[in-house]
């Protein structure tokens, strides 16, 4: 059997190679870790919204399944006006429409009302919310009357939906 001498000095430069090549890939991985943790936390973000978004959508959708419950059209405002405070005059300013939900149409009404007392108007307010489909107050605009217990004059936008 021949000894040979090149195999000691061979497998020390094979395992300082081995080394080194091992060395460059652990710093190479570790410059690369900064950047795959900003990946994943990104990735965990948006997956927190995800999440945070399939709740309102499960909200939504229940929404919905109350809303098709409903009548497919709303009480009408005089309807109301007449059921929860008689004699109340309703003066209807303007009306649009427009497509909200798949099949669904919102409804926006501006009304006028005057010379109405406090109380009454807490109660026109009570059967709008209690209406199905309830009508929203968007917008609410008050004026005083000299006349105590009164208002002179309440400008409303409502809005509702319909099918």
């Amino acid at each position: 059997m021949k000894k040979n001498n090149n195999t000691l000095p061979t497998l020390w430069g094979a395992a300082i190679i081995a080394l080194v090549i091992g060395l460059l890939l652990s710093v190479r991985t570790l410059g690369g870790i900064g950047r795959t943790t900003e990946i994943w936390n990104k990735k965990t973000n948006e997956f927190q919204e995800l999440l945070a978004m399939r709740e309102i959508a499960a909200k939504h959708r229940n929404l919905l399944k109350r809303y098709a419950q409903f009548p497919a059209t709303p009480a009408p405002l005089e309807e109301l006006a007449r059921n929860a405070v008689p004699g109340l005059n309703l003066m209807t300013r303007s009306t649009e429409s427009h497509p909200s939900v798949p099949g669904w149409t919102a409804r926006k009404v501006s009304i006028g009302i005057t010379d109405i007392m406090g109380d009454d108007l807490g109660r026109f307010l009570e059967a709008l919310s209690a209406a199905t489909p309830p009508w929203a107050l968007l917008d609410c605009t008050l004026s005083a009357s000299p006349a105590p217990g009164r208002l002179a004059k309440v400008e409303m936008v409502l809005e509702t939906v319909e099918r």
